[in-house]
């Protein structure tokens, strides 16, 4: 059977009517983490580090070709709570170098060294006009990380981002719940903010939401025995607890494409549009181009 790759491309489009420097790892590692009643827990994957995060993480692991025959398993690993978006990156090291790593995956800088557990890593902080960021990278073996948290400038997140940072151990034995592939768990709806459960128009936005984390659907054996390509085209609810809710197909693609589009588009973490210093609910389209190759 002949093996076909693929290109796909992920376009987020606002709909035509709606719009969408820290602290080091010095804190104690195991210290109770909470923010905003959310009380935060320990997460593991296959042993390789733990850190805290607020909710159950998005999670999605490829086989990425990076060589003729040659493939090397990438992760996805994102969460949301109160206006941050933390997200880890995960690669196998195969035909990827660290500076490999820091130059596809960074977002300009300069850098600092950081420690953790003897660890030695880069850490580099940054910020946009609504957003501030950290990003801190490390070499651990057979295993290349990022891991990053972008924060909503509405607000003051030097906490939640400390902890994350803290929080991260390379140590064997880990302790905490393991992180398996899945949509993760959500931020709830906040009870006291009723009055903004509208969906707000694009004029109206003092910020339109911004994406961080969009992890790529694969393609079916199925779509690749067929050759199906195309696109799907959802139209989903940017919701201000961070939420993609809402998720309808407008134009869909056969041989298990439109499934593998909607688990993607759950997966999404984003920062939620502002209006009036609020976070506030849009209408949001997403696309995802599917093209053998």
């Amino acid at each position: 059977m002949k093996r076909f790759g693929y290109i796909l491309t992920v376009s987020i489009v606002l709909m035509l009517v709606l719009a969408p420097a820290l602290p080091g790892n010095s804190i104690a590692k195991d210290q109770q983490a909470q923010t905003t009643g959310v009380e935060w827990q320990r997460y593991k994957i296959d042993g390789e580090f733990s850190v805290f995060l607020p909710f159950i993480p998005a999670t999605s692991t490829i086989h990425a070709t990076y060589a003729r025959n040659q493939t090397r398993r990438e992760r996805t690993i994102a969460a949301y709570a109160d206006g941050v978006v933390f997200v880890i990156l995960t690669f196998e090291k195969k035909g990827m170098s660290f500076d490999d790593l820091v130059e596809r995956n960074g977002e300009g800088g300069t850098a600092e060294t950081v420690t953790t557990d003897g660890l030695k890593g880069k850490s580099y902080n940054g910020s946009t006009e609504s957003t501030v960021w950290t990003a801190q990278f490390f070499d651990a073996g057979n295993n290349l990380y990022k891991f990053a948290a972008t924060a909503s400038k509405l607000g003051d997140h030097s906490a939640a981002l400390s902890k994350f940072f803290s929080s991260i151990s390379f140590t064997n034995n880990q302790q905490g719940s393991a992180i398996l592939d899945g949509p993760g768990e959500q931020s709830p709806t906040h009870a006291n903010a009723a009055k903004l459960d509208a969906i707000v128009k694009s004029s109206e936005l003092t910020t339109r939401a911004r994406v961080i984390s969009k992890p790529e659907p694969m393609y079916t054996e199925q779509a690749r025995m067929n050759q199906t390509t195309g696109t799907v085209v959802l139209r989903c609810i940017f919701s201000r607890s961070g939420a993609v809710e809402n998720i309808s197909v407008i134009k869909d693609l056969p041989n298990g494409l439109t499934d593998k589009a909607v688990a993607a588009a759950r997966q999404i973490r984003f920062i939620p549009g502002v209006k009036e210093g609020q976070f506030v609910s849009t209408w949001m389209q997403l696309e995802y181009n599917f093209n053998l190759y």
